[in-house]
C-alpha cells in the first residue's frame, strides 16, 4: 500500500521533490551467494547491515516499519522535516480556499488516472448516497487503488466542504502516503467545525508526526485521548513518543491501554524491544469489558437477545394487563431452558459412547482458558441473587401485603343498600389499596430489574468468551459445556419472571374492579352523606314576615316579597349557588287549604364564589295543599303538607332551556 500511495501521489509532492532534490535509495536486496558461503557469525553480522540498510531505504522514503517483523532492529523517531511543514497555513483555510486548493489537488492526481475510470468515478459519486461513497473509497483505498479512492473523496469533499467525515476520511488517507501537508489543512478546517472530535485531532496528531513536529503531535493526542482514552491510534502513537525519549514505563502505560481494546503483534513487540512484558490475561479481561463480546457476537447468533427480560410492570393494572405476554414470555423461557438441557445431555451421552476420539492441537490452551473464565465467571458473579437479595425482596413482598391487608376502608352508613356498600368497597379499593399495590410493584421492581439486568450482561459475556474458546476445540464435552451455560442463562431469566406478578399483587385487590369510574362513585356517596344529615325530604317551611315570605326546606331557602311585581333571592346549600329574581305572577288560594302560583320572573345566577355564572327567564308553577300558618311570637310559620313545584330556566347566556318538577312535603316522599 505505501509503494502504491508513494507513486500515486507524486503529482502531489512535486513541490518538496523540488525542494529537497532528494533521491531515494533503492531497497537493499541480500546476495544469496554470500549468504550460502556464510558462516553463522556471518551471517548475523550482515544480517545486522541488511536491517541497518532497509532501515535508512524506510527512513528516506517515510516508510513506517512493523518493529515485531524486525524486533532487533533500533527504531528511531521521524525526521524533521522542515520544508514540508513550512507548506502548512499558519491559520485555518476558509471554505473557498478549502475548495480550490482540491480542485487543484484533483487536477493533479488526475493526471495518472485513465479518462474513463475518471468518467465512471464521476458517474458513481453522483448516483450514490456520500455514505456510500465513504464505504467504496475506503475499500477501493485498501484493495490496492488507492487513487480512485482518494479522487473519490476529493471530488466528494471539493463539492461540499462541510461533509466531515469525507474529509477525515480523506486527510486519513493522505497520512497513509506520506503527504501529511496536503492532510494537515483538511484537518484544520474540520476542526473548526467540529473542535471536540476524537477521530479528527488523533489524524491531526498523525499528520504532525509524520512529518516530525512530536511535540505538537502529542499535544494533538493528549486532547484526543481527553475525550476518547482508549483511543488505540492515538494510545500507540503516544506510546512510541514516550519510546523515543527512552520513557518506558510511560510508553507502557499508553501501550496497555491500547491492548486493552486492540491486540497487536507490533505493540507486544514493542514491550520485548523495552525489556517489559504485558499482562495479556488482564488485559483480556479489560478488552472484554469494553467490547462486552469478541470478534463475534455468538449471544446473538444463538439469538438469545431476543429473550431479555422485558420491562418490569408500572402498576397492579400493568401486571393484569400484560398478564397474558408475560406468562407465554416465561412458558418460553422455560420451554428453552428444558431444550438446551436436553441438548448437553445427548451430547455428552454421544461423547461417553466414542471412545477413539482424540483431543485437537489447542486442548491444552483451551484446558487453561476454560479454568480461567469459569475462575472469573463464578455461579454467584453469574447469579448475582442471593439469600440477602432473597431476604429482601420477601421483605418488600410481606411488608407491603401487609399493609394492604390492614387498610381500614369507610362503611357505609347504617341502612344503606347492597348497591351503595359494594360502592364503598370498590372505592376503598381502587383508591386506598391500588396504590398500595402498585407502590408493592415499583419498590420490587426497583430492587429486583437492576439485580437481573446485571446478571443479563454477565451471561452475555460469559457465553461469547465461552463460545470464542470452545470453537478451538470443538469436542462433544466442550460442546456440551456451551449447552448447558445457555440451559443456565434461561434458568436465569425464569427465575427473574418469579418476580413479574409482584407475588400476584392482584389477589390482594380482589374488590377493585377494572373499568372503575370515580365520578358515579363520588355523586353516589355524596347523596349518601347528605342522606345521613337527617334531613327528611318531605320536610319544609314558610314564614310569612307581613309583605315578604322566607321559604326552606333540605336543598334551599329562599326569599319574596310582593305581589304582581315579584321579587326574591334563593341560595342553594349543595351547590352554593345564588340567584336573583324579579318578575311578575300571581298567588291564590282554594277553599283555604290549596295555594296556587304562578310567576315570570327575570334571574340573575351567581356561582359559589360569588361570580356572575347565568341570566335568562325562570317560569315557575306552584300547586299545593297548605296548612293554616300558625302566629308564633306575631309571626305566622307553616308548610306545605303535599305540593307539586314546576320550574323552567331559559338562559340568555348559554341558551339552554332546563325543566324540573320537584315534588314538596308527602309528594316529596313518595317520590323518592
Amino acid at each position: 500500500m505505501k509503494l502504491y500511495c508513494y507513486i500515486l501521489l507524486l503529482f502531489l509532492s512535486l513541490d518538496i521533490q523540488a525542494q529537497t532534490k532528494k533521491t531515494a535509495a533503492a531497497a537493499p536486496m541480500p546476495d544469496v551467494n554470500q549468504l550460502i558461503n556464510m558462516s553463522p557469525e556471518e551471517r548475523e553480522v550482515y544480517k545486522k547491515k541488511l536491517m541497518t540498510q532497509a532501515a535508512e531505504f524506510a527512513d528516506q522514503n517515510n516508510l513506517k516499519i512493523n518493529p515485531a517483523a524486525f524486533p532487533d532492529l533500533e527504531l528511531k523517531p521521524p525526521a524533521k522535516d522542515i520544508n514540508r511543514l513550512s507548506l502548512i497555513p499558519s491559520r485555518p483555510p476558509n471554505r473557498q480556499e478549502i475548495t480550490a486548493n482540491l480542485q487543484q489537488s484533483i487536477k493533479q492526481i488526475q493526471k495518472g488516472i485513465p479518462a474513463p475510470q475518471i468518467q465512471e468515478i464521476n458517474k458513481l459519486i453522483k448516483s450514490i448516497p456520500v455514505e456510500e461513497i465513504n464505504d467504496k473509497a475506503i475499500a477501493e483505498f485498501y484493495h490496492d487503488n488507492p487513487k480512485a479512492g482518494i479522487l473519490m473523496l476529493m471530488e466528494t469533499t471539493a463539492n461540499d466542504p462541510d461533509e466531515i467525515n469525507s474529509m477525515n476520511n480523506l486527510a486519513a488517507m493522505l497520512n497513509m502516503c506520506g503527504v501529511e501537508q496536503k492532510a494537515i489543512p483538511l484537518l484544520m478546517y474540520a476542526l473548526e467545525q467540529v473542535p471536540n472530535s476524537s477521530t479528527l485531532l488523533n489524524n491531526m496528531g498523525q499528520a504532525y508526526m509524520g512529518l516530525g513536529e512530536m511535540q505538537r503531535a502529542m499535544d494533538f493526542f493528549d486532547r484526543c485521548l481527553a475525550i476518547d482514552e482508549l483511543n488505540p491510534e492515538a494510545n500507540h502513537s503516544m506510546g512510541m513518543l514516550h519510546y523515543y525519549k527512552k520513557e518506558y514505563e510511560k510508553a507502557m502505560h499508553y501501550f496497555e491501554k491500547e491492548l486493552s481494546v486492540s491486540l497487536r503483534r507490533s505493540t507486544l513487540a514493542m514491550a520485548h524491544k523495552m525489556g517489559k512484558k504485558f499482562d495479556l490475561r488482564a488485559l483480556a479481561k479489560q478488552r472484554n469489558k469494553y467490547k462486552g463480546a469478541g470478534e463475534k457476537d455468538f449471544f446473538e447468533e444463538i439469538t438469545l437477545g431476543k429473550f431479555s427480560l422485558p420491562e418490569f410492570p408500572a402498576s397492579a393494572k400493568d401486571v393484569e394487563l400484560r398478564k397474558i405476554e408475560l406468562n407465554t414470555y416465561a412458558a418460553s423461557v422455560q420451554a428453552e431452558m428444558l431444550f438446551w438441557m436436553n441438548n448437553a445431555i445427548q451430547t455428552n451421552a454421544a461423547a461417553s459412547q466414542n471412545a477413539d476420539s482424540y483431543p485437537g492441537i489447542y486442548s491444552d490452551l483451551v484446558e487453561v482458558m476454560l479454568d480461567e473464565l469459569n475462575d472469573e465467571f463464578t455461579p454467584e458473579y453469574l447469579i448475582p441473587y442471593g439469600d440477602s437479595e432473597t431476604e429482601e425482596v420477601a421483605g418488600i413482598l410481606h411488608n407491603n401485603a401487609l399493609e394492604i391487608t390492614r387498610m381500614k376502608c369507610p362503611e357505609a352508613p347504617p341502612g344503606s343498600s347492597i348497591s351503595v356498600q359494594e360502592e364503598f368497597e370498590i372505592a376503598c379499593c381502587e383508591r386506598q389499596k391500588r396504590p398500595l399495590a402498585d407502590k408493592l410493584i415499583n419498590e420490587l421492581g426497583a430492587y429486583v430489574k437492576p439485580i437481573f439486568d446485571l446478571g443479563q450482561q454477565r451471561w452475555k459475556s460469559y457465553i461469547n468468551q465461552l463460545v470464542a474458546i470452545v470453537q478451538l476445540d470443538p469436542t462433544p464435552s466442550n460442546q456440551a459445556m456451551v449447552y448447558h451455560a445457555v440451559s443456565g442463562y434461561f434458568n436465569f431469566l425464569n427465575l427473574g419472571m418469579i418476580y413479574y406478578t409482584g407475588g400476584e399483587v392482584n389477589n390482594l385487590l380482589v374488590k377493585c374492579v377494572p373499568d372503575y369510574n370515580g365520578t358515579n362513585l363520588d355523586s353516589l356517596v355524596q347523596a349518601d352523606r347528605e342522606w345521613r344529615l337527617g334531613c327528611p325530604s318531605w320536610l319544609n317551611i314558610e314564614v310569612d314576615l307581613g309583605g315578604a315570605t322566607v321559604k326552606a326546606d333540605c336543598n334551599k331557602y329562599s326569599i319574596e316579597a310582593g305581589a304582581a311585581l315579584m321579587a326574591g333571592f334563593e341560595h342553594e346549600f349543595r351547590t352554593g349557588k345564588s340567584t336573583i329574581l324579579v318578575g311578575v305572577g300571581i298567588k291564590d288560594k282554594v277553599a283555604r287549604i290549596l295555594k296556587i302560583e304562578a310567576k315570570s320572573q327575570f334571574y340573575l345566577t351567581f356561582d359559589n364564589n360569588k361570580e356572575f355564572s347565568d341570566f335568562g327567564i325562570r317560569n315557575t308553577y306552584k300547586l299545593g295543599l297548605n296548612v293554616n300558618p300558625l302566629p308564633i311570637g306575631g309571626i305566622k310559620v307553616g308548610a306545605n303538607y303535599a305540593g307539586i313545584e314546576s320550574v323552567n330556566n331559559k338562559s340568555l347566556l348559554s341558551g339552554t332551556d332546563e325543566y324540573k318538577v320537584s315534588g314538596k312535603g308527602a309528594i316529596a316522599a313518595l317520590l323518592n
